[in-house]
Parts: structure tokens; sequence; C-alpha cells
């Protein structure tokens, strides 16, 4: 199963930290903007820059972390070289024991749905041979369209031992227009996190927990608490921690007794870290520093509060 090797790469690294491949051209290093400029600022010379940093920075925090999650949109907006950026990214993570979840938010009708995962997740049939695309370990997904929709996701990754991560309740500060809503007396995002503790797929693991997963921010740590007594079985993707304003102390609550249960997202606070007015240092020395400060936070915000990782319960 996908959250059993999820959480077993977490125990080997000692880490909850998810460190996010969001790059952002304009905040490139100065030496890859140089090269950007020299190469006559197109969409190609802006995405091997973008591989050229996501590859500095797997290899900078490799034996730091377990997982890395990169956001396609960042890829997908520099047009096709982009995408091949994003391909070899995730790859490129992959080799060096990373634990990838390809942050892309499908949704859609069965059939659409189906495809989606096959894409990002699978593999593609074409006349009777099959091809695996971008091939992540876990995906996020937008459940929205029930069921019909989820279920298309939920089979690929039982075939191919990959994780689904829904969005539950997330981060950005208008969330709570819909997903705070209530009908039945059950608010929106409660009624989406019952629909994982129904579902036939979540099938849990030695460790207590199944393949489907939950987006829930760390900036509602009200919601976070509540959810975690939902859903039990359920691993949560926490954004929010850093520069949304989310602290280590409001993502515990995530957490079961043996600081499993969660990994922590965190992307401008540690990808650009050596966004400075005097850095004199090579930029993935500051990003190193910035990963090694994130866990020894989180580590130090589980273990106050009782729930040091890897606890005396843990397989």
């Amino acid at each position: 199963m996908s959250a059993k090797r999820l959480i077993e790469k977490i125990l080997e690294k000692n880490s909850i930290l998810c460190v996010g491949l969001d790059p952002v051209v304009n905040q490139l290093p100065k030496e890859l903007k140089e090269e950007i400029v020299a190469n006559g600022r197109t969409l190609e010379s802006a995405a091997k820059a973008v591989l050229k940093f996501n590859k500095a920075i797997i290899d900078t925090i490799a034996d730091l972390v377990a997982v890395v999650k990169p956001q396609s949109a960042y890829y997908e907006q520099l047009g096709i070289e982009g995408i091949k950026a994003y391909q070899e990214t995730v790859s490129y993570a992959q080799s060096k024991g990373l634990y990838v979840i390809a942050d892309i938010k499908r949704g859609d009708i069965g059939s659409t749905s189906a495809a989606y995962a096959n894409a990002h997740l699978g593999e593609v049939d074409i006349l009777g041979v099959s091809h695996t695309v971008f091939h992540a370990d876990a995906i996020t997904i937008n459940p929205y369209l029930g069921d019909d929709s989820n279920n298309e996701f939920y089979k690929v990754a039982k075939k191919v031992e990959g994780m689904n991560f829904l969005l539950v309740k997330t981060s950005n500060p208008s969330s709570h227009q819909l997903q705070n809503k209530v009908s039945d007396s059950k608010n929106i995002f409660e009624w989406v996190a019952s629909t994982i503790n129904e579902n036939p797929y979540n099938e849990v693991n030695e460790y207590g927990y199944s393949d489907i997963g939950a987006v829930v921010g760390a900036t509602y740590p009200e919601e976070l608490n509540q959810l975690r007594k939902m859903i039990p079985n359920t691993i949560f993707l926490i954004p929010g921690y850093g520069a949304q304003g989310g602290t280590a102390a409001d993502i515990v609550n995530g957490f079961d007794e043996n600081g499993l249960g969660a990994i922590v997202n965190s992307s401008r606070g540690i990808i650009f870290a050596y966004e400075k007015e005097n850095a004199e240092k090579p930029y993935v020395e500051y990003i190193r520093e910035a990963t090694i400060k994130a866990n020894e936070d989180l580590n130090k915000a589980l273990q106050f509060a009782g729930k040091s990782l890897g606890g005396k319960n843990a397989k």
C-alpha cells in the first residue's frame, strides 16, 4: 500500500515535512535568471532553468525529508517544455528515494477522472501496450463531483499502489465560503470527510491508515482537530505552515500519539529561503538550512505535545 510506503519513509528520515516544489520564474536564483535571459527569455529556457533549480533542491534535501510535492500549475504555464520539466522532476525525485505527491487537484466525470488518474498515477494503454506518463506516488483530487468521480481515482490507485488526497478543508482564507456552509447540521467539509469513512476503497494498513488521504490546512487548527477525530484512518496533507501563517503548534492535532497520520507542507518558506538582503552563500545552503530548521520546529512541536515521531506504539 502507498500509505505504508509513505509512513516508512517518514520514519526512516524522522521527518514529517513535505517540501513543495512550486518554482516561480521571477523568483529563481540570480544565476538561473541570467541563463534564461542569455537564452532568449523563452518558455523553453525558463523550463530548463526550473528543472535545474528543482534538481538542485532535491539533491540538497533528499537526506532530510521523505516527501516532495510539485504543483503542476507552475509547470503547465510554461507549456510543453514546462510539462517535460514536471515529468523529469517527478522521476528525479523518485530516483533519489523521495515520495512524490503530484499536486494536480483534478476532478471530473468518471471517464475523464480515469484519464487523469491514468496519466498522473497509473498507466495508459496504447493499443495493448502499457505506458507510464507522470507516475507520481500520490495525487491531490477535487472531491466535489462525488464518488463516481473519486472512485475512478481510487481504482487506479489500488491497481498501482498509489494514493489520493482529497481536498477536505483547504488552507486559503476564503475556503469557509463553501467548505464551512452547513447542510443538515454538518459543514460541507464534514460531508466530504464522511465519504472517506464510507468508501469501500478505504482499506487500512498495519499502521492504521488507508490510501485515501485528505488535504486539511494548518491555518484552521480547530477543523484539523475535529477532522482527526472524524476520519482517524486518514493521512492528512497539511498545507499552510510557514509562509501562509500556520505554525508548528497549529498542526499537532493532525497527528496520532505516535507522531504519524500527517505530513506538513512548506513551499515558499523552503525553496525561496535564499531571498535575503545580504545573501552571500550559494542558494542551496539557505534551502538546506531552512529545511533543517523546519524539521526541528515540527519535531519539537510533536515532542512537546507528547506525540514524538515513531512513539512507543508505532509498528
